[in-house]
């Protein structure tokens, strides 16, 4: 695939439903678990209310092989103010962790760090050391994303309740210690400590073995997607207008528009392996000549729109 077939390289009449696809895993997840939440709003006067009745996380339920419902509680919450914390937080740590791991590792992490919080949770229910109470919300699995936002940029600054600047670090440890002491106090009030605890260690976990979780598992195949032809345009200088030069392109780049030479080739080829580098491994990944050539390409591609 060359440049001309790249998303930003095209000249775009997108209908709103086009732009769906490049939304990030982020917004995707906060966007599927708002609707999960209004789902479950609308199926509470059922009896027994559907969505809850068969996603809430249940100990005696998962223990007789409803093993579904250590994930499907992740993207169930009890309150619109349940749903919107762990929302916030999700946008606000999981945005730059997905930059920095790329969307399908920081995809895997999410729903794995989810499951682990469930399982730990029923581990320590199981040896009678947590309440068996119904559960859900995403809190384990954002709870080890605060756990890694943490030990990636631990000196960011946060503000407490609105009232108490800190470091994130402090942040995350103070958590952490309070979700410790409701386990060991018997997890009353409601708050799933145990969970807390278990997706505050996966995040340990994760970023300490220094795993990729995607590049464990076959990569999926991706069917080619019909895409329009651009709509390029060579606007040549008048003979009248010789006086207006036209701006010089950045060395390397000069290969007319109309033509597939094979300096071209070479140009698009290095561009597609560090776009494809970016989308596995991040942004941050890239080393300082992969970024001048992500540059230099885009600012070829302002140049080819004018």
């Amino acid at each position: 695939m060359g440049i001309h077939d790249r998303d930003y390289y095209r000249e775009s009449a997108r209908s709103m439903f086009d732009s769906w696809g490049r939304w990030s895993v982020t917004i995707w997840l906060i966007v599927i678990t708002s609707c999960v939440f209004v789902a479950q709003l609308v199926t509470k006067g059922m009896q027994p209310p559907l969505i809850d009745a068969y996603g809430t996380y249940n100990y005696e339920a998962v223990r007789s092989g409803e093993v579904w419902r250590l994930l499907s509680s992740v993207f169930l919450h009890g309150s619109v103010l349940h749903l919107v914390f762990n929302m916030l937080v999700l946008y606000w740590a999981g945005s730059r962790l997905e930059d920095r791991l790329g969307s399908r590792e920081f995809l895997f992490l999410y729903l794995s760090a989810g499951l682990f919080a469930g399982l730990f949770r029923f581990g320590l229910q199981f040896m009678d050391l947590a309440p068996r109470n119904p559960a859900l919300g995403a809190s384990g699995a954002i709870m080890a994303l605060m756990v890694i936002y943490a030990f990636c940029y631990p000196h960011d600054r946060v503000v407490l309740w609105f009232l108490f600047p800190m470091p994130v670090w402090l942040l995350v440890v103070i958590y952490v210690a309070l979700d410790i002491s409701g386990v060991l106090g018997g997890g009353g009030g409601g708050i799933g400590y145990a969970v807390h605890v278990g997706g505050a260690l996966y995040g340990l976990l994760y970023y300490q073995s220094g795993v990729h979780l995607s590049g464990l598992l076959p990569a999926l195949p991706v069917r080619p997607r019909p895409r329009a032809a651009p709509r390029l345009r060579v606007v040549r200088p008048e003979a009248d207008d010789a006086d207006n030069e036209p701006e010089a392109v950045p060395a390397g780049l000069e290969t007319p528009l109309h033509a597939a030479s094979a300096p071209e080739e070479s140009f698009e080829v290095r561009v597609d392996r560090v776009l494809d580098k970016v989308s596995k491994h991040g942004q941050e990944s890239l080393s300082a000549e992969e970024r001048e050539l992500l540059f230099r390409a885009s600012e070829l591609y302002k140049k080819r729109r004018k």
